[in-house]
C-alpha cells in the first residue's frame, strides 16, 4: 500500500498516474489552483518542494509545522492598478 493507503505505489519512472480523489482532496486541489485541478496539483507540488528544502520530510507530522504569512501582501501586487 502507498504512504496514505491509496493503492499500490507508482513506479518512480511513471509518466502518468491516476488516483481517485475524495471530496476533501478535490476541494484542496481546487482551492490551491483557484478553481483549476491541474494548477492546484502543481501548486501542491511546489509547496511540498519548498517545505522539503526547509527540512520537512515525509515521516514528519504536519501538526508541528507553522506558517507565518506577511501582513498586507496581495496576490499579483505588481498587476494591481
Amino acid at each position: 500500500m502507498g504512504i496514505h493507503g491509496i493503492g499500490r505505489p507508482a513506479k518512480p519512472d511513471v509518466k502518468y498516474f491516476q488516483r481517485q480523489l475524495g471530496a476533501t482532496e478535490r476541494h484542496t486541489l481546487l482551492v490551491a489552483g483557484d478553481g483549476d485541478l491541474s494548477a492546484g496539483f502543481l501548486e501542491v507540488i511546489d509547496a511540498y518542494r519548498h517545505f522539503y528544502k526547509l527540512g520537512l520530510r515525509p515521516d514528519m507530522a504536519l501538526d508541528g509545522v507553522t506558517l507565518v504569512l506577511p501582513k498586507g501582501r496581495k496576490k499579483n501586487v505588481s498587476k494591481t492598478p
